[in-house]
């Protein structure tokens, strides 16, 4: 065999190979960008379902109804009980408004019920000094009427730490998770959170974040994946370009 013939089948080999890397990454990233807007999609959705719940009428909710709340979120609801602010979590690195805070979480007991819900109920500043100490907060006594949104859970951040820490109540949490609050607080835990909504007197912010919010973020990768996988489609289009016109020099 000729040093040409042999240098001739090394080359296409080697854009065979590059055209079966280009055609993974193609899928690949198309997957990604399909992946992307169908986040903003989800997204969209569940802020109509939001909206749609906001606007309706507050049920009012007793013992009896707990046990399927969680599979009526969201829906706006009414619920009558006693803060108990001894077992507080306080939801740490969370933004509000530009400003780094705590979401506060109180257990509510309601008459009746065997087991507590957790009342996401707002956002306070974090002392910009000592990031432990936990912020003077009003306390509202005695029974109270809250209103809110039932969610499936609490907003969540990236824990790297393996979940809450050990020990008592209050403390500082970087995500509620439903088994240890029940450890910690000696209460059973119902399965959901109500994020509070009505004014209680007690200093929190309850601007709360949107589900749509990052919908933008999401079409932007999306086009930004889209956008290499037609690189990738050029770029092999190219190799399979010069491979048959090296190919037929060859031949000739």
């Amino acid at each position: 065999m000729s040093p040409t013939r042999h240098g001739g089948r090394m080359k296409r080999a080697g854009a065979i190979a590059a055209l079966v890397a280009a055609g993974v990454g193609i899928a690949a990233t198309v997957s990604l960008g399909n992946w992307q807007l169908r986040r903003a999609e989800q997204k969209l959705e569940l802020q109509a379902r939001r909206d749609a719940a906001e606007r309706a009428a507050a049920v009012e909710v007793t013992a009896r109804d707990l046990a399927g709340l969680a599979g009526r979120a969201p829906l706006r609801v009414k619920l009558r009980g006693r803060f108990l602010h001894g077992k507080t979590v306080w939801l740490d690195n969370r933004i509000m408004d530009g400003r780094a805070g705590f979401f506060v979480v109180t257990p509510l007991e309601i008459e009746g019920a065997d087991a507590v819900v957790p009342v996401v109920r707002g956002f306070v500043a974090r002392d910009p000094v000592d990031r432990q100490r936990l912020p003077a907060v009003g306390m509202p006594e005695g029974e109270v009427v809250v209103e809110g949104l039932v969610l499936a859970e609490a907003p969540r951040l990236l824990d790297l730490g393996g979940g809450p820490p050990a020990g008592p109540l209050p403390a500082i949490w970087q995500n509620l998770d439903y088994d240890a609050f029940e450890r910690a607080s000696g209460y059973r835990v119902a399965r959901l959170v109500v994020q509070q909504t009505s004014d209680s007197g007690d200093g929190l912010a309850r601007r709360w974040p949107q589900p749509s919010s990052g919908v933008e973020k999401h079409r932007g990768y999306a086009f930004q994946w889209y956008a290499l996988a037609a690189l990738l489609a050029v770029l092999a289009a190219v190799a399979l370009f010069r491979a048959r016109t090296h190919s037929e020099k060859a031949t000739s």
